[in-house]
C-alpha cells in the first residue's frame, strides 16, 4: 500500500513538473510594445469601442450577479470538479484588475494568463477573445479601467479548483488551446467579417454552441453544431439549423436585440446573453452577427423555412390514447396563458405554435421548462413575459412525457414519442 501511494505521488509530481515545463517553453501572443502604458488621452478614445466590445462579450453577464454590483464577480459556474466563480474585473486595486498593466491585460486575454502570472481557468473565454486585435483589447483595457470600482472580494473556488492546479492548464492548453485567428473572407462583405470577428471572438458563441469534448474544451470541428451546458440542449445555431427554425436576419436581429422573437423568447443562460449582451450593443453589430450566423458555406444567406405542419396523429388523436392525453393536459394546464391554439398572450406568455424548443430535435429543454417552470423575464422596451410555475408536483411523469410528445407534434413537426424515462432523468427544483 505504501508503496502505491509513494509511486503515487511520484507520478503527481513528475506531472507537476512537466505542466510548468509546458508553460515555461509556451509562446506569448502579446506583442511587445504594449509594455508601455496608454496615455490618458488614449485611454479616453478607446472608450467607445471598448464598451462596445465588452457589451459583445457579455462580460458583465459572467462577471456580475443578477443584483449584486456591475463587474464585482462572484456569478458560480459549476463544473464535474468544483465551483469556479467569476472574479471582479472593476479596477479596485485589491479585488479587482486595478493593479493589472496594459501588458497584464493583454496577457489575460490573448494567452490566458492573469495578472500574477498564473493560468486562467477555461471559464474565462481567452481561447475566443485570443483573435482580439490588440487595438481592441487596449479599448477593453481602457472601458474596463473606467467603470466604477467595486472594493468586494472574490469569492473562493471549491472542489479540485480549491487546489494548486493552475500549473495542470498547460496540459488543457496544448490540447484545447488552438492557435485561432479571426474569420477573414475576401468573398465576404464587410459586415460579415465583422460579424465573424465577434462571434468567433469577444461574444464567444461557441463555447455553448458547440460540443465539447472529455475535457470540457470546445470541438472546434463541430462548430455551432450544439452543446449541453448545465442539463440545457443548447440549440444548432448554424445557417442551416437557424433557416430551418425560420428566422432570417431581420427576425434573429430582432431576437438578440430585444430576446423576443416569433421563435421563443430567451430564456435561461440565453436571456443573461440578450439581457446583458446583445440588447446593449450597436444595431449594425447585431445585424453582423445575425449575418454571420445565416451565411452558409456557400456565401448565401439561407432563406427561412415554413413553420412545422401538425402531424396528422397531434390533429386527431384516437381517444384516451397518449396523444389525446397529452392534448387534454395542454388544455388543462397550459392553455389558459399560451392559449388553444398556441397563440400565446404578449407580455404574458411566449407563443408555442413556430416555438423553437418544440422544435428541437431533443425533447430535453422542453421538459426541463415543464418540470422547472421559468421566473419573470424582462425584455427591452419595458416588455416582459410572466413567471411559468413548475409543474413536477402537479403533473406524473407519464402526462409530462404525454404532453410533450402531443406539443412537439403539433407545433414542432417531431413525431417521436416522448418517453416516461426521458421525463425521469432530468433535475427537478425544489419548491
Amino acid at each position: 500500500m505504501l508503496r502505491k501511494i509513494i509511486i503515487a505521488v511520484i507520478v503527481v509530481l513528475l506531472a507537476l513538473c512537466l505542466a510548468i515545463l509546458l508553460g515555461a517553453f509556451r509562446s506569448t501572443s502579446v506583442a511587445a510594445n504594449v509594455e508601455q502604458a496608454l496615455s490618458a488621452e488614449e485611454m479616453q478614445q478607446l472608450l467607445p469601442r471598448g464598451r462596445e466590445l465588452a457589451m459583445a462579450g457579455d462580460c458583465f453577464g459572467c462577471h456580475s450577479q443578477p443584483q449584486g454590483p456591475k463587474g464585482a464577480g462572484g456569478v458560480a459556474i459549476g463544473t464535474p470538479f468544483g465551483t469556479l466563480y467569476s472574479t471582479n474585473i472593476t479596477p479596485d486595486p485589491t479585488h479587482g484588475i486595478g493593479q493589472y498593466t496594459r501588458a497584464d491585460f493583454h496577457r489575460a486575454l490573448r494567452d490566458g494568463i492573469n495578472g500574477a502570472g498564473s493560468n486562467l481557468y477555461p471559464a474565462m473565454p481567452y481561447i475566443f477573445t485570443h483573435i482580439t486585435t490588440p487595438n481592441d483589447v487596449d479599448a477593453l483595457y481602457a472601458y474596463l479601467k473606467s467603470i466604477p470600482p467595486i472594493a468586494l472580494a472574490n469569492e473562493s473556488n471549491t472542489g479540485v479548483f480549491a487546489l494548486p492546479v493552475r500549473s495542470f492548464m498547460n496540459f488543457w492548453n496544448l490540447l484545447n488551446f488552438p492557435d485561432r485567428s479571426a474569420p477573414a473572407n475576401p468573398d465576404r462583405s464587410e459586415q460579415w467579417v465583422r460579424g465573424a470577428y465577434l462571434v468567433q471572438g469577444v461574444g464567444h458563441c461557441a463555447s455553448c454552441h458547440t460540443p465539447q469534448n472529455f475535457m470540457m474544451g470546445v470541438d472546434f470541428d463541430r462548430d455551432l453544431q450544439g452543446g449541453e451546458i448545465n442539463g440545457w440542449a443548447i440549440p444548432d445555431i448554424t445557417a442551416a439549423a437557424l433557416s430551418k427554425r425560420g428566422f432570417d436576419v431581420a427576425i434573429l436581429t430582432q431576437y438578440l436585440s430585444t430576446g423576443i422573437a416569433p421563435q421563443g423568447t430567451s430564456f435561461a443562460d440565453m436571456h443573461t446573453v440578450t439581457h446583458f449582451s446583445t440588447s446593449a450593443m450597436e444595431r449594425s453589430d447585431v445585424e453582423a452577427v445575425a449575418e454571420y450566423l445565416l451565411t452558409g458555406p456557400d456565401g448565401r444567406i439561407a432563406a427561412p423555412a415554413a413553420a412545422p405542419k401538425p402531424l396528422p396523429e397531434a390533429l386527431d388523436p384516437a381517444p384516451d390514447s397518449d396523444m389525446d392525453i397529452g392534448r387534454r393536459t395542454y388544455l388543462a394546464a397550459c392553455a389558459g396563458c399560451h392559449g388553444v391554439q398556441g397563440e400565446g398572450i404578449p407580455n404574458v406568455a411566449p407563443a408555442m405554435h413556430g416555438n423553437s424548443i418544440i422544435a428541437m430535435d431533443s425533447p430535453q429543454d422542453l421538459i426541463r421548462v415543464v418540470l422547472n417552470g421559468i421566473p419573470t423575464q424582462t425584455f427591452t422596451g419595458n416588455q416582459r413575459i410572466y413567471a411559468m410555475p413548475p409543474f413536477s408536483h402537479d403533473l406524473s411523469d407519464v402526462e409530462v412525457a404525454d404532453l410533450a410528445s402531443w406539443m412537439r407534434a403539433e407545433w414542432g413537426g417531431q413525431g417521436q414519442a416522448v418517453g416516461i424515462e426521458q421525463v425521469q432523468k432530468e433535475s427537478r427544483a425544489v419548491h
